[in-house]
């Protein structure tokens, strides 16, 4: 083995867990909970004190299930526990009021997207300046054990100068594990898509403009969209794209899911396994190329559900313990994604340029 081989293959998977563990609360107990946070936080050795959902069955369905000691009855006695970090996992027609009630001067990390629309994500960063609360999105993939490799070798400049990232998703996704999306006017790109868009925003920058559209499916009509085609203007150079497809019901064989980056002097090839047979998923998959090796696979420990969840609680509580100097994924850098998010909706509505056939 080369040494560049030995680097790449030794690249951190994970995010450093902090010294010194704070508490959490966990407001909402839907899905994504049972399914991610508390299997990340059990397996990682965070400490739940307690849950709060205005569904106080399924709360405590839960609690059992994963050791909870306290289940609250109101919101308001969740939010007396001040030394804690409140982990808040709702809809996104919800977040804006529980955000209002919230204390001053507290950690909290919000599930995507931030709120409905860039307006209520924008209301959302003013309170919690107003407020003083340190706040960052649960914008997982960024710590993901097939992202975190990506990030380094890009740091080493293993990559180049990077002129291609795709995204293609080709799936079956099991809508109705999430009844609430049928009360949504937008559902691909803000509950699903912006986790890629928040990746590409955490490798590209902001990109200038875009072209997006999402549609239906007649086998998924109870919902507002579900498969969405976006191109993204990153200049003359960067080729940068996404194709989603969540309604391929046509068995596993053709299936498929990965983002692929490519620079002038090397590649990588992420394979996104959660997506196949969610939520159950399957290996997760890294390969990554250089000037001087062939294509050199990582043996990749865990997968984006549940261990990327552990390092978005890990980042907060090292930066709540001083030993980060920043949230990766903060409220101020997290507007920039609703922004994005938020113009893939009015270029999908808008239709695009008109073609005028009568010329």
């Amino acid at each position: 083995m080369t040494d560049q081989e030995n680097i790449i293959k030794n690249f951190s998977q994970t995010w450093p867990m902090p010294s010194k563990l704070s508490p959490i609360v966990i407001i909402g107990t839907g899905g994504i909970v049972r399914d991610a946070h508390l299997p990340a936080y059990k397996k990682a050795g965070f400490q739940v004190d307690g849950l709060y959902d205005v569904d106080k069955d399924k709360a405590k369905t839960l609690a059992n299930e994963f050791g909870v000691n306290k289940i609250f009855q109101t919101i308001d006695e969740a939010f007396q526990n001040k030394n804690c970090i409140f982990d808040l996992a709702l809809p996104p027609a919800n977040l804006l009021e529980v955000v209002k009630k919230l204390p001053e001067n507290i950690y909290a990390i919000f599930q995507k997207p931030l709120g409905r629309s860039l307006e209520e994500g924008v209301e959302i960063r003013k309170i919690c300046h107003q407020k003083n609360i340190k706040a960052c999105m649960n914008f997982q993939l960024r710590f993901s054990p097939i992202s975190l490799p990506v990030y380094e070798a890009i740091k080493h400049n293993l990559l180049g100068e990077l002129v291609e990232l795709e995204v293609f998703v080709n799936v079956h996704t099991p809508w109705e594990l999430w009844p609430f999306l049928k009360t949504l006017d937008r559902v691909e790109v803000p509950l699903h898509s912006i986790h890629y868009i928040d990746w590409i925003r955490s490798v590209l920058g902001n990109p200038k403009g875009l072209y997006c559209q999402s549609v239906k499916h007649p086998k998924v009509n109870e919902l507002a969209d579900c498969r969405t085609s976006a191109i993204f203007n990153y200049g003359d150079q960067i080729r940068c794209c996404m194709t989603i497809n969540h309604t391929h019901s046509f068995g596993r064989k053709n299936q498929d899911a990965y983002i692929r980056l490519e620079g002038t002097k090397g590649a990588v090839k992420m394979k996104l396994g959660l997506l196949l047979d969610y939520p159950n998923g399957e290996p997760e998959e890294l390969e990554i190329i250089t000037e001087g090796t062939d294509w050199i696979q990582l043996d990749i420990k865990g997968k984006w559900f549940p261990d990327a969840f552990i390092g978005v609680m890990a980042n907060m509580q090292r930066y709540k313990n001083g030993e980060d100097d920043k949230l990766i994924t903060s409220i101020d850098d997290s507007i920039h994604t609703m922004a994005v998010v938020d113009t893939c909706g009015t270029s999908s509505q808008s239709g695009g340029l008109k073609i005028d056939y009568a010329k």
